[in-house]
């Protein structure tokens, strides 16, 4: 891994656990499931076109590895690139442009070579065609697991850009659970309080870690046929999700990784779940300090030739996530919607209270959660 690389994944682990923050995942009674990787990508997008301070702010809340829209393009290409025939993670860019309007050049080559993001001209005044013509490439990009990401409304006359995302994974365990064994056993979403969830169990050989300075364990489960693996932390206490998450504060995820013995013999029982999760991040971005880009005085007059005023009104994102007995399937979409301005012995990973957890590939942090809940 070149260093540019290592600041690129270090960047998006910090950004993960900043967005875990502006999201309250540890307070809240609701599962949480997002994907860094297409939110950093589509934001990446709308900063190709930015300049000055509308620039500064994005690649500073983003942890991108510099101010240079080159540099930063180069980052992500690198990852496009090592997924780009990948049987398991799909990931697709597009740019959606208002008919009558036309990309700058030096924006239009770096969006599609850098980016993989071809561009197509639609109108936006038939907003409900639109909408339609949008959702229907994210739901054929996420082998339908993301629908209707874009609401009616949200696209009008005054709309020129959108610039979208999208992210599908679908992984079989190296290690499969058996059905049988799977059954309904207590979760804890408090120290009191519990619910019935189906629980998958297996005895085998994984990464293992105890973390006694931050007072959980973590596991990782492999996907076959991939680098790519889930990772789980889990506090020590039932109630335990919000303190975890304050002492791992100035921890960078990927630490994480390092630190974790190769491999021993675990116990594992894991819930069996399906989440799905959207919010519009334009708020929580602007309260992380992209400010610039959502006002009257945003410049991205990097985008358009001639260049209009114009501005970031909606960053849309849905993900999805199903872990079961023989993988896992995930995806996520993001829009960014432009307008007008190691001993023998065996440990025990029993997730029966709330956790974090994510895929990746000891990297780039793909998808990202915490599970508190019933599967919603």
């Amino acid at each position: 891994m070149t260093d540019t690389d290592l600041q690129h994944a270090r960047g998006g682990a910090e950004f993960t656990q900043e967005l875990f923050k502006q999201l309250e995942v540890t307070t809240t009674k609701k599962n949480t499931i997002f994907s860094p990787f297409s939110i950093r990508t589509c934001m990446a997008i709308v900063f190709a076109g930015a300049k000055g301070e509308t620039a500064e702010e994005i690649a500073q809340v983003m942890k991108y590895v510099s101010n240079s829209s080159d540099e930063v393009a180069a980052s992500f290409e690198n990852i496009l690139q090592k997924y780009h025939k990948n049987d398991l993670l799909k990931i697709a860019n597009k740019v959606y442009l208002q008919k009558e309007s036309k990309l700058r050049d030096e924006y239009a080559n770096i969006t599609k070579d850098k980016y993989n993001a071809s561009a197509e001209l639609i109108d936006f005044a038939e907003s409900q065609e639109a909408t339609k013509t949008i959702n229907d490439w994210v739901e054929e990009k996420t082998a339908g697991k993301i629908t209707n990401l874009i609401k009616e409304g949200i696209l009008d006359a005054s709309t020129r850009l959108v610039l979208l995302n999208a992210l599908h994974f679908k992984g079989e365990w190296c290690k499969k659970f058996d059905e049988a064994k799977t059954s309904e056993e207590d979760f804890w979403i408090s120290a009191e309080e519990s619910i019935k969830l189906p629980y998958m169990t297996q005895k085998t050989a994984f990464r293992y870690g105890e973390f006694d300075q931050y007072n959980c364990v973590a596991l990782e489960m492999p996907y076959k046929d991939s680098d790519l693996s889930l990772f789980a932390l889990l506090p020590d206490k039932r109630d335990g999700l919000k303190d975890l998450a304050e002492n791992l504060k100035d921890v960078n995820l990927l630490d994480l990784s390092k630190e974790m013995c190769e491999r021993k013999n675990v116990q594992v029982m894991f819930p069996k779940f399906k989440t799905e999760y959207s919010l519009d991040l334009a708020k929580t971005l602007q309260k992380m300090g992209i400010k610039k880009a959502f006002g009257n005085d945003a410049d991205l007059s990097n985008m358009l030739d001639p260049a209009e005023g114009i501005s970031l009104s909606n960053v849309i994102h849905k993900a999805s996530i199903e872990v079961n007995e023989e993988g896992c399937e995930a995806a996520a979409a993001t829009a960014g919607v432009i307008r007008k301005r190691c001993a023998p012995i065996v440990y025990e990973f029993v997730a029966d209270h709330p956790f974090l957890y994510w895929i990746w590939d000891k990297q780039t942090i793909l998808f990202a959660g915490a599970f508190v809940n019933a599967p919603n």
